[in-house]
C-alpha cells in the first residue's frame, strides 16, 4: 500500500517566518517548487517531501546557520502539531506521547522517515531512534529539527527543560556545539552509528497533569483517519486495517469507522462487500494478528493480552481466539514456542 510522503505545511510556514526575520522572501525559499504563501497557509495543507527538501535546501543556502534546524525545532510548540498536539496533551505520560509519535509519525515527519521508540533497560532510559531518507544536504537539518522538536514538546508537557537528555547524531561534530548543549545538555555525541534521543525512564513515566483518556480517544481516532487518508490509492479494506492497527485495544464500532470516512454505514458496508470482506472480518483479523504477536512473548500473560485487545475478561478472549484460529491461545503459544525451539536447536 503506497502512502503519500508529505509533511504539514505549518512546519514550513515556521521556516518561512524564520527566513523572513532575516529578510528573505517566500519566493526565494520556494524556488523550484509550485508552493506559494497562500498554498502553505491553507488549513490542513500538506507539502510533498520532495518540495519540502527543496525549500529546506534553498533556505540553507540563503541562511548558512549550522544550527537552523535546532532553532526551527524550538519553535514547534504543541499548537504546531495540530490534532496530534492535542492528542499529546491528553496522554497519561511521555511514554504514551512517544508511542503516539511512533504510530502517527507519517502525519508529522513523512513516511520516508522511520521513527521508533526504544527502551534501554540496563541503563533505565527510554527514547526514540530516527532513520532518514532524502537529500544528504538537508539531513543534518532534519535530524536537528525533529530531535529539537521532540525535546521542546516533551519539555513543554512536563513544564521542565532538565530531563537529562542524551543524544547521538550520525553526522560530524560542528565547530560550534553550544546550541546543542543549550537544548540537550552536555550528553551530545556526533558521528554515531545511529540517531538516538533518550532520557531517564522516570521522566518518561511521570504522569501529565493534562491527561484525559476520553479526549485522547477522540483525538487518536482522528489521527488514525488522517493517516488512512494519506494512503490515497488504498482500498477501503486497506484504509480500515490501517485505522484498526493504529488503535490497539480502542477499536471503534462500524458506525465510527464509517464516520471517519465521511460515509453512511450502508455505503461503508457496501464498499467492503465489493472488496470481498466485512468490518467484523477485518476486526477479527486485526485482533488475531495482535494477539499472536503478543503470545510470542512468554513473559506477557494471557490476561494482559486479553485486556490489550479490549476484552473484559480472559474467558471471552479465549472463546474469540478459538473462533479465529481453531485453537486456544495457550495451545497456540505452546505450539509456537516448540517450533521456535526446534528451529533454533
Amino acid at each position: 500500500m503506497a502512502m503519500q510522503s508529505s509533511i504539514p505545511s505549518q512546519y514550513l510556514l515556521i521556516l518561512v517566518s524564520l527566513a523572513a526575520d532575516r529578510d528573505h522572501s517566500i519566493k526565494a525559499l520556494c524556488e523550484g517548487t509550485t508552493l506559494t504563501l497562500d498554498s502553505l497557509q491553507h488549513l490542513g495543507a500538506r507539502v510533498d517531501e520532495v518540495d519540502a527538501d527543496r525549500v529546506i535546501a534553498n533556505t540553507l543556502k540563503l541562511i548558512p546557520e549550522p544550527a537552523l534546524g535546532l532553532i526551527l525545532g524550538q519553535h514547534l510548540n504543541l499548537g504546531a502539531h495540530a490534532i496530534i498536539g492535542q492528542a499529546f496533551l491528553a496522554c497519561s505520560d511521555l511514554l504514551e506521547v512517544l508511542q503516539l509519535l511512533d504510530q502517527y509519525a507519517p502525519l508529522l515527519i513523512g513516511s520516508r522517515t522511520q521513527l521508533s521508540v526504544y527502551e534501554d533497560i540496563a541503563r533505565d532510559r527510554i527514547g526514540v531512534t530516527l532513520e532518514l531518507e532524502g537529500a544528504a544536504e538537508t539531513m543534518p537539518f532534519t535530524y536537528q529539527a525533529i530531535f529539537s522538536g521532540i525535546q521542546k514538546t516533551t519539555s513543554d508537557l512536563l513544564d521542565s527543560k532538565s530531563l537529562d537528555w542524551e543524544i547521538d547524531l550520525p553526522f560530524s561534530k560542528p565547530k560550534d556545539i553550544a546550541p546543542y548543549l543549550e537544548i540537550f545538555g552536555d550528553k551530545v555525541r556526533f558521528s554515531s552509528d545511529k540517531a538516538r534521543l533518550s532520557c531517564p525512564s522516570h521522566f518518561i513515566r511521570t504522569p501529565l497533569s493534562t491527561s484525559n483518556r476520553t479526549l485522547r480517544t477522540v483525538y487518536e481516532n482522528e489521527c488514525a483517519r488522517l493517516l488512512a487518508h494519506l494512503a490515497d490509492d488504498a482500498t477501503c479494506t486497506e484504509q480500515t486495517l490501517t485505522i484498526l492497527n493504529k488503535l490497539e485495544g480502542q477499536y471503534p464500532q462500524l458506525a465510527q469507522i464509517a464516520a471517519m470516512f465521511n460515509v453512511s454505514t450502508r455505503t461503508y458496508r457496501r464498499r467492503l462487500q465489493e472488496e470481498g470482506t466485512t468490518f467484523q472480518a477485518l476486526l477479527d483479523q486485526t485482533r488475531l494478528e495482535l494477539a499472536q504477536h503478543q503470545l510470542v512473548r512468554s513473559d506477557i500473560s494471557i490476561a494482559t493480552i486479553a485486556h490489550a485487545l479490549g476484552f473484559s475478561d480472559t474467558s471471552n478472549f479465549r472463546r474469540a481466539f478459538i473462533q479465529w484460529s481453531g485453537i486456544s491461545p495457550s495451545k497456540w503459544r505452546k505450539s509456537h514456542l516448540e517450533k521456535a525451539r526446534l528451529k533454533n536447536g
